[in-house]
């Protein structure tokens, strides 16, 4: 019986979880709000010692109360309507939704082509997170924040491309916010795909192209929607070979008036080692000039994350989402039903209930 109730217990706990995590709200800002309720707590407190104090002033308390035509009521439980009906009431105005509307809407936002360097300076152990050891982990949860920050919102597209030697779209264009966190998930620098390394062609003057992996990106942009469409280049942007081979990528960003945020990651001094099974492969360091020239000739923005995990979610939602969104889109998103009204109704009943006991 008790193991039975035990694991009801746990069933209705774990259920509670999950209804929490699904809800979003449409201006989760307004929370705020909850934290004026301290502040009026103190104020009514303040304002209830002044009455005492006057009262006090007229007689005795003991005597006077007998004379108050609202004397102390009851059921003082009650005092509690007014904070919970501020509380319903500031979660309403939030905007909660969670479930499934009946009707799916057209996916209208930006497009962003996530690309992450996985060359083998992105090997390199310099970093400050104690669980993102290498600047690839770095990029792939810098990546990871860029996507919840995306998802919160709804109705943007994301792509991702990886690049080395050559570059690969390992995810088109798609509001399938849970297929492109597998995709980023599935991410390893140690072992990136077959496609992208230089394999034993002695043509590949370096194994870091990050031009190919803009080119790659602008590829994966629909062209139907210039205007509303970004890359984010998450790099190192050390390439060996030094031949300015990234300039092709501007080039083409800037002909196709696609702005790239660069993100650079790894310490800028002193050069790091990176060792690969006790093989020195190379020395290397974040080049954030080139990073930042990157991102200004195709008018981006350049974040600074250096040696922690970019935080490209707070990014997204002061440089990116503000910018014009496109107004039509093949892709048909379920929409997340609005049950404001869930928490509209009981704080109109507990203000009412608050206002009564007052009287």
């Amino acid at each position: 019986m008790f193991f039975a109730a035990s694991s009801g217990l746990t069933g209705l706990l774990t259920d509670a979880r999950e209804f929490v995590v699904a809800v979003r709200f449409a201006r989760p800002d307004a929370l705020w709000l909850i934290l004026l309720l301290p502040l009026l707590g103190l104020l009514n407190r303040w304002a209830t010692r002044r009455r005492r104090m006057a009262v006090a002033s007229i007689g005795r308390p003991a005597a006077v109360a007998g004379q108050l035509t609202h004397p102390r009521p009851k059921f003082r439980w009650l005092g509690l309507a007014y904070p919970l009906a501020w509380i319903a009431l500031v979660v309403g105005v939030a905007g909660p939704r969670w479930g499934k509307s009946d009707e799916p809407g057209v996916a209208v936002g930006r497009d962003v082509v996530i690309v992450i360097d996985l060359s083998r300076t992105m090997l390199a152990e310099d970093t400050n997170d104690p669980i993102a050891k290498t600047r690839w982990q770095l990029a792939r949860d810098g990546a990871l924040n860029l996507l919840a920050a995306i998802e919160r919102r709804g109705g943007h597209r994301v792509a991702v491309v990886v690049f080395a030697a050559r570059a690969k779209l390992l995810c088109p264009l798609t509001t399938d916010y849970t297929h492109v966190r597998a995709v980023l998930e599935d991410i390893d620098g140690e072992f990136p795909p077959a496609e992208i390394r230089p394999g034993a062609d002695p043509n590949f003057v370096s194994g870091t192209r990050i031009g190919l992996g803009l080119i790659a990106a602008i590829e994966a942009h629909d062209p139907r929607f210039p205007g509303s469409q970004d890359i984010v280049l998450i790099s190192d942007g050390d390439d060996p070979g030094g031949d300015d081979e990234w300039k092709k990528g501007s080039t083409a960003a800037r002909t196709a008036d696609i702005p790239v945020h660069t993100v650079g990651v790894g310490s800028l001094a002193p050069p790091t080692a990176v060792e690969v099974e006790g093989e020195l492969l190379c020395y290397t360091q974040l080049q954030e000039e080139l990073l930042k020239q990157l991102a200004a000739e195709t008018r981006g923005h350049y974040v600074a994350a250096r040696r922690g995990v970019p935080e490209l979610g707070e990014f997204f939602r002061t440089r990116v989402e503000p910018n014009p969104s496109r107004l039509v889109s093949d892709d048909q998103v379920p929409q997340p039903k609005e049950r404001y009204a869930w928490f509209f109704a009981p704080a109109l009943g507990l203000f009412l209930i608050g206002w009564l006991r007052g009287r």
